[in-house]
């Protein structure tokens, strides 16, 4: 079962790997120092993604997962868009080119094959084909819904613990879902980044000792588009279309809601707030714990329906 090593692989490789890069981050004074918006107040370790995704490509690697030419292309765009946040942590970039270079990396991807070329025709039963070929809107949808996830992921890291938890829920079950229906290439990749992010939670759940900074939670949102792209989406499923939603519900909630909300107050979109819903729980009264373990329990829920779905 090369799913079940990688996963065991990254795990491992995550575990051992973070102090190492806690330790150097903080040498180098790669530190995330308190703000009004932060919930934590002392100075802490940051860049600890660099082990969720050296671990995960390793482990990817070991168990044979990269003799693929979908994975080749995941992994040529999660170098660009690592690229990307190193020239980000250096510079400071203004979300315009940073965005912009979210597309790139989409279209990277996009150009190795890991696309949504169609979709099942959720109305179906209404008659018609089952499946309705994207053509042109191929690479638009695609593009869009990798630099989506890409936000969305880094939008809810902003609690120990949360980006990592929510990954690891969502990456298991896509794994499950492609393991079911054959799709083994799919289900390492998933297992595997599972595992990594396992691997880094016990450093990083509150009070956390280092943070994944935005490398490790957009490269979380950037495989996880990516899986549900190569997996779920591809299916013939009548519900293929509705299942990534489900299991990647809480972050696209978190974003669609935060997003309209800064719209409706008119502030610019990408100003940093207290509005995402992990702050809204926070103000009701919920601890940093208490408030991971809701989302962790909203996201287990959602992935549970989802499978189930699936699974019927």
């Amino acid at each position: 079962m090369p799913w079940l090593l990688g996963c065991v692989v990254a795990l491992a490789l995550a575990a051992v790997l973070t102090p190492v890069v806690r330790t150097v981050a903080a040498r180098v004074g790669a530190l995330d120092r308190p703000e009004d918006r932060r919930v934590h107040h002392k100075p802490t370790a940051t860049a600890g993604g660099l082990a969720i995704f050296v671990a995960f490509w390793i482990a990817v690697a070991v168990v044979g997962g990269l003799a693929n030419h979908t994975a080749t292309g995941i992994l040529l765009g999660s170098i660009f868009l690592a690229g990307l946040c190193l020239i980000d942590d250096i510079y400071r970039l203004s979300p315009a080119p940073r965005f912009v270079g979210h597309i790139v990396v989409a279209m990277i991807t996009w150009q190795w094959g890991v696309r949504v070329a169609g979709v099942t025709n959720p109305l179906v039963l209404f008659g018609g084909s089952d499946y309705l070929a994207l053509g042109l809107w191929s690479a638009p949808l695609t593009v869009v819904w990798i630099v989506f996830m890409i936000n969305a992921i880094n939008w809810i890291d902003g609690l120990d613990g949360l980006a990592a938890g929510v990954s690891a829920l969502a990456a298991g079950t896509l794994a499950v879902m492609a393991i079911s229906v054959g799709m083994s290439q799919v289900g390492i990749l998933g297992a595997a980044l599972a595992g990594a992010c396992l691997g880094f939670l016990p450093y990083n759940f509150n009070p956390a000792s280092i943070f994944m900074g935005d490398t490790g939670a957009m490269f979380l949102g950037y495989v996880l588009a990516c899986l549900s792209v190569t997996g779920a989406f591809k299916s013939t499923a009548i519900l293929a279309v509705f299942v990534p939603i489900l299991v990647l519900g809480i972050p696209i909630y978190d974003t669609l809601s935060t997003t309209f909300g800064r719209i409706k107050n008119g502030k610019p979109i990408y100003n940093a707030d207290r509005s995402h819903l992990h702050h809204r729980l926070l103000a009701r009264g919920f601890s940093q714990t208490q408030t991971v373990l809701l989302i962790y329990g909203l996201t287990a829920i959602l992935c549970g329906v989802a499978l189930g779905l699936w699974l019927r």
